[in-house]
């Protein structure tokens, strides 16, 4: 339906009138319905002798769009472009156009024309000047019930007026007499070869009449009135599918361009630019008049949204990193890699870099590899050795230290070198290889000479940080993984197959079999203080504050899991400073580290440790005996029995001590220490069954001490009284578990222990070390036992896993609001409104060939803060596209090509998608998309889903090939549209909505809780279980349910990938309703939790599928015998000849 120049209007059946009316009329909306999905109404005003529309004011589902000349008001903002609710708004060139996902597209050219596009599904259900969609011409809009109206009459019937408004109806036509002699410029150019096609598209007898009557009506001959009926042929020809070609001429009707820009009469409205140089590959609208870039003789050029500096060649195309712009041909280069801009695109070059591993606040890990785990030890632990040449071994021991269990602190780092000389970071001896230093009173570091750091910080909190040279790469093991730049396999055990949670791994590690194996944790301990978590929130969220002191860094280190360490540590400890200022710094450190120096960040937070320096200290020349340490007063000191020649220095005053940090000390502020190691004021052990605290220097326990044990037979007692020098006590008793471990014995410790060569089992028995099983994810395997893993079988042999090396499908996953679980299982947030490309297979990288499939994504929220609702997916396939949406797929043909390259099959809840070429799609019709590739495509794709190439740490590449840190940046390069507005970052909805938190964190506590606790120890719940608190929040405006569940079924679908099958639902948690497909009085349909393998359907009578899909939960129909074949479009079981 349209509207132009002198009062035209065309109408949705076809038929064209005049009404020259100036109220405000209803142009079009959706009557004879329930509920009203949009209305649009228009004004127009006569601006020198020219009528223009000077206002549309449009309702789509609820949102309210007035667009008047120069502003865009959405809701009483303004706005453009917009992009939300499933509604955009964008400008080109000529036109402002409004679409919605429902089907409607509105096109204005801010002067006399309007175009309205309406979905089919809108027949017979509209109202206004338009008519009423019914496909026949004048019914019901000029004769109704056999009355004829008039073009006049009908059109007042459509005013609208204001609530104090009264405007006058317009009464008459005004008609002129024409003379006859009228040179016919009309029927010339409208029959021009421009239109030759468009002739035959659309009737043209009613445009050369509207024209020829607007020439009669203007005084001089070539007004801009017959100009716009020229312009409407030419978007009616254009909607009709037609190319009209150029009339325009400089005498008739001319138009210019800003920039370099050429005006063309049928473009393709989606112009590539620098940021998305392929965008018109992917167009789905006819072509609109405007202006384009012109196509260059050997380069085609490119629009340059980057500097907005007109159409360049593609080649000169600027590059972004970082917010900066760079010009081709500059580069940047940053400690691991060197990258230099071409045209748009990133070529970057790796450089072999030295990897970090680190132990913070006791209990986070990050491994070489950027893999971030928390682990709360009770044990010495193997945190880093060289696998190969066994060069060196780091270990540490993480202690309960706190009241809760999840309270833990790194006590001591030990550095074992070939194989025996033992470095303790307590007692400060030089040895060989080994250079020890204090830069800062805060920081001691061991540096050995063949590439090994190993840095501890003391204050406020002990940390430990292992720089590793890029030689060692591939060849070590321990917590810190293996260093080979693959993320997802570091926690690979020393069996050979790959733990599935961090307790599981990191247990593997332990160095002692008495050890306790420690379970998960899902305990939030910010829920346990109101307080703790105010001050929590106020002080970390410094970290992710983008104006606070640490944003110089964002781009380099993202903050996000520093944040969620801070929390976490802040809200447990009983020094919540200490730990606050620990987790800080150790962000600050990671800063440090990529270059960036963050000056002045303790002006407010953690000052109080820039003031505390040893002032206690008085000289003296000549000390030549031992100085009063802390140590002495808990145990002999071995200096002093050492002579030596005296030295000058600080030494303590009279009554105090000097204490770990070189500081002097009262008495009762030194630490004590237990076992040679100090335990600060204050601090609580766990020995023996009693709890000690530190007072005065000395250890202060309550509590009877567990008395010598009496062991269980088959055990003995070993006691280390009276022994030679060089036994080893109870810590180097094996057990299957740490067979794989050399005992690291500072000490003899009394205990029990199994009689000769025999090991403990874990359960207090002692066996053969040949007897030992396997152990994969904390569940014991008999020898000979096969397990699968993934797509290959693994058997139990010699306490090793013997697996099959074959390559399995990636997977990446995107549910809920805005959750992305990447091919290499980097887990991310990003929540944007616009359409972004999840996967596609042609990544600018030269020499590749044109893509095979592109898979793209809009999010359609709802929810005051923005949260999705569900998805439309666009599957383009070599000339097929299907559109995934409103519950159902829509294929849109698009060349000629008569292979159907993909099969569509519904299992359970889920739509499932098979292509020829190894891309598997499966969604469950709302917000969760899980898509599958075959090993082929490793290394080849792009988009928000990474690259699939096993390294997470570059998953984050944006469309000019670069990598970034910031989600943001990363999500906003894959923007199909680059006029679709960036999303910026996202407020926490818990936080917006604090009602809601404590019903989400009840709900969701469903993934933690006993349901799925055959799961827990496969799939790490915690990930999920954050993503299903965020979600439950967020939806507040409705379908609150519906996002909670779809959290839920998220972490269900990823245990059942794993063979772990959970019946979650319930009548009252999210129920699955599939007795609505039965018949009257049958019983076909049934829930399956684990989905079905491939059916007989009437697509598929064979039964067989290209890839079996387990685990996809829904109703499934058992279908009888006698009517074998499930009818999937009837939702039915029949027989054959019924297909």
């Amino acid at each position: 339906c349209s509207t132009w120049g002198n009062f035209h209007f065309k109408t949705f059946d076809g038929d064209i009138f005049t009404f020259p009316g100036l109220c405000n009329y209803v142009f079009a909306s959706h009557c004879n319905s329930p509920y009203e999905d949009f209305n649009i109404q228009i004004r127009r005003e006569v601006v020198e002798k020219t009528p223009t529309i000077n206002r549309v004011t449009m309702k789509l589902e609820g949102v309210v769009a007035e667009l008047t000349k120069n502003a865009v008001m959405i809701d009483g903002n303004r706005q453009l472009p917009y992009s939300q609710s499933g509604i955009t708004i964008e400008k080109s060139s000529i036109y402002v156009k409004v679409s919605s996902k429902i089907g409607v597209v509105l096109l204005w050219n801010e002067k006399d024309s309007i175009l309205l596009e309406l979905n089919e599904k809108y027949a017979n259900q509209t109202c206004g000047l338009c008519g009423d969609f019914n496909g026949f011409p004048i019914y019901n809009e000029f004769v109704s019930n056999t009355i004829k109206m008039t073009a006049l009459q009908f059109g007042n019937m459509q005013k609208m007026d204001g609530p104090t408004e009264h405007c006058e109806d317009t009464t008459s036509i005004p008609t002129y007499n024409c003379p006859d002699n009228l040179d016919d410029i009309c029927e010339k150019t409208l029959t021009s070869s421009a239109f030759a096609e468009c002739n035959d598209l659309v009737d043209v007898k009613d445009y050369v009449k509207a024209c020829q009557d607007d020439l009669c009506r203007s005084e001089s001959e070539n007004s801009s009135c017959i100009c716009d009926t020229f312009a409407e042929y030419s978007r009616q020809c254009a909607h009709a599918g037609g190319q009209p070609l150029d009339w325009r001429t400089s005498k008739l009707c001319p138009k210019t361009c800003p920039f370099n820009m050429q005006y063309q009469e049928c473009n393709s409205p989606c112009a590539d630019t620098c940021s998305n140089p392929e965008r018109s590959l992917f167009c789905e609208e006819h072509c609109i008049d405007g202006c384009f870039c012109p196509p260059g003789k050997f380069l085609r050029t490119v629009f340059d949204d980057i500097n907005n500096s007109g159409c360049i060649p593609q080649q000169e195309c600027s590059c972004i990193y970082n917010g900066k712009t760079y010009s081709t041909g500059t580069s940047f280069s940053d400690p691991c890699q060197t990258c230099t801009c071409n045209g748009g695109q990133w070529s970057c070059q790796d450089k072999s870099c030295p990897g970090t591993c680190s132990v913070v606040g006791g209990s986070h890990i990050s491994t070489y590899d950027k893999k971030h785990y928390d682990h709360h030890g009770d044990c010495a632990y193997v945190l880093s050795k060289d696998c190969k040449d066994e060069k060196f071994t780091i270990l540490v021991e993480l202690r309960k230290c706190g009241l809760t269990d999840t309270e833990t602190c790194l006590k001591s780092v030990t550095l074992n070198m070939n194989k025996g000389q033992t470095v303790r970071m307590q007692n400060k001896h030089n040895k060989t290889n080994v250079t020890m230093f204090r830069p800062s009173s805060f920081f001691m570091i061991m540096d050995t000479n063949f590439g090994v750091q190993v840095e501890i910080q003391f204050t406020p909190v002990m940390q430990v940080f292992v720089h590793l040279d890029a030689s060692f790469k591939n060849q070590t093991c321990g917590l810190c993984g293996n260093f080979n730049n693959i993320q997802t396999d570091d926690f690979k055990v020393i069996s050979g197959i790959i733990e599935g949670t961090a307790s599981a791994f990191a247990n593997t590690w332990k160095t002692q079999a008495s050890c306790p194996n420690i379970q998960q944790s899902f305990e939030n301990p910010c829920a346990l203080s109101i307080d703790n978590e105010k001050y929590a929130q106020h002080w970390c969220g410094l970290l992710t504050d983008s104006t606070g002191p640490f944003a110089a860094c964002h781009y380099a280190v993202n903050p996000a899991v520093y944040h969620t360490n801070c929390m976490f540590d802040t809200c447990n400890c009983e020094n919540s400073e200490d730990c606050l200022c620990a987790a800080l710094s150790s962000y600050v450190r990671a800063c440090a580290e990529k270059g960036i120096q963050l000056q002045g960040w303790r002006a407010d937070v953690c000052s109080k440790y820039t003031t505390s320096c040893p002032k206690s200290l008085s000289y003296s020349y000549t000390i030549s005996s031992c100085q009063p340490t802390c140590r002495s007063l808990s145990e002999p000191d071995v200096t002093c029995s050492i002579k030596f020649v005296p030295v000058d220095g600080c030494t303590c005053v009279n009554g105090t001590y000097m204490d770990e940090s070189g500081k002097c000390v009262p008495a009762n502020e030194c630490p004590c220490y237990y076992r040679g190691s100090p335990i600060p004021f204050g601090e609580v052990v766990h020995e023996n069954g009693r709890v000690c605290t530190c007072v005065q220097g000395r250890l202060n326990c309550i509590g009877a001490p567990n008395p010598t044990p009496v062991c269980e037979s088959p055990m003995v007692y070993f006691d280390c009284k009276n022994i030679t020098a060089g036994t080893t006590g109870a810590e180097c008793q094996k057990s299957c578990q740490t067979l794989d471990m050399q005992c690291y014995s500072s000490q003899c410790t009394p205990g029990c222990v199994c009689p000769d060569g025999l090991v403990l089992d874990g359960n207090g028995g002692c066996i053969p070390e040949e007897e030992c099983p396997c152990i994969h994810n904390e569940a014991m395997y008999q020898p000979g036992e096969k397990i699968n893993f993934d797509c290959n079988t693994c058997v139990c042999k010699n306490r090793k896993w013997e697996c099959t090396k074959d390559q399995c499908l990636g997977t990446c996953a995107v549910y809920g609001d805005g959750h992305y679980n990447t091919f290499d299982d980097k887990r991310f947030s990003f929540n944007g409104n616009c359409e972004y490309t999840l996967v596609q297979d042609h990544c600018g990288k030269s020499g590749t060939v044109n893509g095979t499939f592109r898979v793209v994504t809009e999010n359609i929220p709802c929810g005051n803060t923005g949260t999705t609702c569900s998805k439309s997916i666009k599957v383009f396939l070599a000339s097929y596209e299907l559109i995934l949406g409103e519950e159902r797929v829509s294929v849109v043909k698009r060349g000629e090509n008569d292979e159907v390259p993909y099969t569509v099959r519904y299992m359970g809840m889920y739509l499932v998608i098979e292509t020829k070429s190894g891309l598997i799609l499966m969604w469950d019709k709302k917000t969760s998309i899980f898509i599958k590739l075959s090993p082929g495509f490793k290394g080849q794709v792009c988009g928000l889903c990474g690259n699939y190439d096993g390294n997470s740490v570059n998953d984050f590449t944006t469309r000019s090939q670069s990598v970034v840190e910031n989600v943001l940046e990363f999500g906003n390069s894959w923007k199909v549209s680059s006029t679709c507005p960036d999303a910026s970052s996202v407020k926490d909805p818990c936080s917006t909505n604090p009602y809601r938190k404590s019903w989400s964190e009840k709900q969701c506590s469903i993934i933690n809780s006993n349901v799925f606790a055959a799961c827990h120890s496969q799939v790490e719940p915690a990930k999920y279980y954050q993503a299903c608190v965020t979600d439950a929040c967020a939806c507040d405006t409705g379908g609150d349910c519906d996002c909670f569940c779809t959290a839920v079924a998220a972490y269900a679908q990823a245990c059942s990938e794993v063979g772990v099958c959970v019946a979650w639902r319930s009548p009252s948690i999210c129920p699955l309703f599939c007795d609505y497909y039965n018949q009257q009085g049958e019983c076909e349909w049934h829930y399956k939790p684990c989905g079905a393998s491939c059916m007989k359907t009437c697509k598929n009578p064979s039964g067989k599928c290209l890839n079996d899909l387990p685990g996809l939960e829904g109703c499934y129909p058992n279908c009888p015998p006698d009517k074998p074949y499930f009818h999937e479009d009837q939702m039915k079981c029949v027989s054959l000849c019924d297909c």
